[in-house]
């Protein structure tokens, strides 16, 4: 079983993500009426990590288009609060902070998820980009207290890892982190 640092539930956690995951899972006939109560109160974490473990191996297909859509969003965004929250802990335990070069970082990190949003093999890209990526950016502000800026920047080292091959990625930004089981 893996879990999710609470710095992901203090950046990315909200009630609204909680009912999206809901509907998704109710979308799929993947929640019993009498667990809704645990996704509404229960940690956030949790939560996430619930409904991954129940969508990862769902076939959407002979659901309507919207819900495809909705269950497609709901599984990549608790994939990649899963693996953020992963960065996150390997970025505090390796003892790294936030660095100068964070505005180049968000900006590779913005351009690069935005080309691969609709192409095949990516649905649900989206959901997760906007959600986490714009709530990287916010909490990444120098405004913001320094654990909120140095686990933004992990999230966003995470996601520049994706495009290691591509111009414009610095080594600096690689960050490895496993992939959940979804068993």
């Amino acid at each position: 079983m893996f879990k999710i640092p609470d710095r992901v539930a203090d950046l990315f956690g909200d009630h609204q993500l909680r009912v999206e995951f809901e509907r998704a899972l109710l979308a799929a006939g993947k929640l019993a009426h009498y667990e809704e109560k645990y996704f509404e109160d229960g940690p956030f974490s949790e939560a996430a990590r619930n409904t991954y473990l129940r969508l990862a191996g769902f076939d959407r297909s002979s659901l309507p288009t919207e819900q495809q859509e909705l269950v497609a969003g709901a599984k990549a965004l608790t994939h990649r609060l899963i693996t953020s929250g992963y960065a996150i802990a390997a970025a505090a335990k390796a003892k790294q902070h936030v660095s100068e070069d964070w505005p180049r970082l968000l900006d590779f990190v913005q351009r690069k998820c935005a080309a691969r949003v609709g192409l095949p093999g990516h649905e649900g890209w989206e959901r997760c980009f906007t959600h986490i990526v714009d709530r990287a950016e916010a909490a990444i502000q120098p405004s913001r207290p320094s654990d909120d800026r140095d686990a933004a920047y992990a999230v966003l080292q995470h996601f520049a890892s994706f495009f290691r091959g591509d111009a414009g990625f610095e080594r600096a930004w690689l960050i490895d982190v496993p992939e959940p089981d979804a068993d």
